[in-house]
């Protein structure tokens, strides 16, 4: 390695230039030549010095430091916060202002119609959102996908025939003398490492055997077409728009 090369490192590790100088027996002015001539990375390093001090904020929690400076009273942000964590106004002001539900059922509506509220709401609802990496389009193409959803891709079904026996083992004839021939139905599930659980909402046992539900599709192509009469109008479609479609699905 070269003298020069040595001493670019030596400067990424915040030596001053007459330290290196003397270090390499060469006198400041050729350091600087070395520096202006030889060493690509000197503005990268510093502000790779600079970065180290920076602490970077996640996109939530900015926009909680901001929510702690703005107008709102403190029993509001806390409001504001309660309700981004379970999306239930009633609930929320229970939790905050300890009352009872008819009080809560009627001052919650009210707090969501307050506009700073509102504000608060969406923007920490986008920051989050930022955060998780999660766009209008990811959001839109859970839509397309549950309002595309088939049962047939999560269940196979069919029909088959049997001979009705006795139980001798004999077979019955009906009246004209032929067999009786029973219709048989069948049902199975498809295997879940090769399908999409996406548009499943439930699986549970029923009384006669496991029920799937799918998210309600004509509500998401309803969604869709909204969307789509919005963009066909040129009309801007924020992020949060579709952050409350996808609650509403759910």
């Amino acid at each position: 390695m070269k003298k020069y090369e040595e001493a670019e490192q030596d400067f990424k590790d915040e030596m001053s230039l007459a330290d290196i100088a003397q270090k390499y027996d060469v006198s400041v002015g050729t350091v600087r030549s070395w520096k202006s001539r030889h060493w690509t990375s000197r503005v990268a390093t510093k502000t790779q010095r600079v970065a180290k001090n920076v602490v970077v904020k996640k996109p939530i929690e900015k926009a909680i430091d901001e929510l702690s400076d703005s107008e709102l009273t403190d029993k509001q942000k806390t409001f504001v916060l309660e309700y981004l964590r379970i999306s239930n106004a009633t609930q929320a002001y229970i939790n905050v202002y300890d009352c009872t539900y008819q009080t809560a059922k009627t001052n919650g509506s009210t707090l969501l119609t307050n506009t700073n509220i509102q504000h608060e709401i969406k923007r920490l609802r986008k920051a989050k959102l930022k955060e998780l990496g999660v766009d209008a389009f990811d959001l839109m193409e859970d839509m397309v996908i549950e309002a595309r959803a088939d049962i047939g891709d999560y269940i196979d079904f069919g029909k088959y025939d049997m001979l009705h026996v006795d139980s001798e083992g004999d077979v019955k004839l009906d009246t004209d003398d032929k067999p009786e021939i029973f219709h048989k139905s069948w049902a199975q599930f498809k295997d879940k490492d090769k399908i999409d659980t996406k548009p499943i909402k439930s699986i549970k046992m029923g009384k006669d055997g496991p029920v799937v539900e799918l998210h309600d599709r004509n509500k998401a192509r309803d969604k869709l077409l909204e969307l789509l009469k919005s963009d066909s109008s040129n009309t801007k479609i924020e992020i949060t728009q579709f952050s409350e479609i996808k609650h509403d699905n759910n």
